[in-house]
């Protein structure tokens, strides 16, 4: 993998799970402009405090002039929910409106999700899997595959290095799926499971999908790459909170009601390209147990995985 450094670097959804910790760790080697609305101020004084350069603005609005004129590298992961009435214009349309405004950059990181595969059964999801609306969160994966199909024809439009980023499973102690069932264990909460078939994930701990983020960078290319990201181990949800129930001391209790089926990554290509993951999954838990609940930001927003 290709560190990235010496580089002027544009990071959105930079208050949410992912890109606020890509962008501390980018702003230790590159010129780093995180951009969010920062609904919440305490997060852009920790991206302040980190050397980030912060610019509060809503991926929303068509006119950019607040951004940068250029930049080097443009990593988006700024992402709303389905339900909020901007969603499509911000999980798409500004997507095309960053890739025109930066046509000149050296690569086009976005933010995807495994979300936006078909159904395949039980059985790991690979990039050349079609497109298909995920149970429980249609509009959201209807979202993120328009802005596929425009990062795709704009990568060649413009000649423009991109990496599509299909991410499977995120998580550390800002949140994320994974996170948000250890906290329901913790808690003595009933977590929710896929009825009738194993629910496996391929969970990518926060040190992991930082380190991934800025490597892909290294990798875009026109027309663009698209490559899964998630952990090399497949593991159950009922797995993942027993070894949180272990330390805990408080064994997990599942309900098999949720209307979300489960999706796993084959990573095959990620290792190829971007190596294994460092964190396994019982050291990624036992990490967010020993973090406790109390360093959560706001409401759990869950990153490539849809909420069950």
């Amino acid at each position: 993998m290709t560190k990235l450094s010496g580089r002027r670097v544009l990071i959105t959804g930079a208050s949410g799970l992912v890109a606020f910790s890509v962008a501390v760790e980018a702003a230790k080697s590159n010129e780093v402009y995180a951009v969010a609305r920062f609904s919440d101020p305490e997060q852009k004084r920790l991206l302040d405090a980190a050397g980030v350069r912060t610019i509060a603005f809503d991926m929303a609005d068509p006119d950019l002039s607040a951004l940068p004129k250029a930049v080097d590298v443009v990593i988006n992961y700024g992402v709303l929910p389905p339900s909020h009435k901007d969603a499509y214009e911000v999980n798409a349309g500004a997507a095309g409106r960053l890739a025109s405004r930066y046509r000149d950059c050296e690569a086009f990181v976005h933010g995807s999700t495994g979300s936006l595969y078909a159904y395949q059964g039980e059985r790991p999801l690979t990039e050349d899997d079609p497109y298909g609306l995920h149970s429980s969160a249609e509009n959201y994966a209807a979202s993120k595959i328009a802005a596929e199909f425009l990062l795709k024809h704009l990568s060649v439009e413009y000649n423009m290095p991109t990496v599509l980023v299909r991410i499977f499973s995120f998580y550390g102690p800002r949140g994320g799926g994974v996170t948000q069932r250890i906290d329901q264990v913790a808690r003595g909460l009933p977590v929710s499971v896929y009825p009738g078939v194993r629910n496996l994930h391929t969970p990518l701990y926060e040190d992991d999908y930082v380190e991934k983020t800025l490597a892909a960078a290294s990798i875009a290319k026109a027309p663009a790459e698209i490559i899964n990201v998630g952990g090399t181990e497949a593991v159950t949800t009922q797995e993942y909170c027993e070894m949180a129930g272990e330390l805990l001391g408080n064994p997990p209790i599942f309900v098999e009601n949720s209307k979300a089926w489960p999706i796993w990554a084959d990573t095959t290509k990620m290792v190829r390209l971007l190596g294994p993951n460092k964190v396994s999954v019982r050291e990624g838990v036992r990490r967010l147990v020993e973090a406790g609940q109390g360093i959560r930001v706001s409401q759990h927003h869950v990153i490539g995985e849809p909420s069950d």
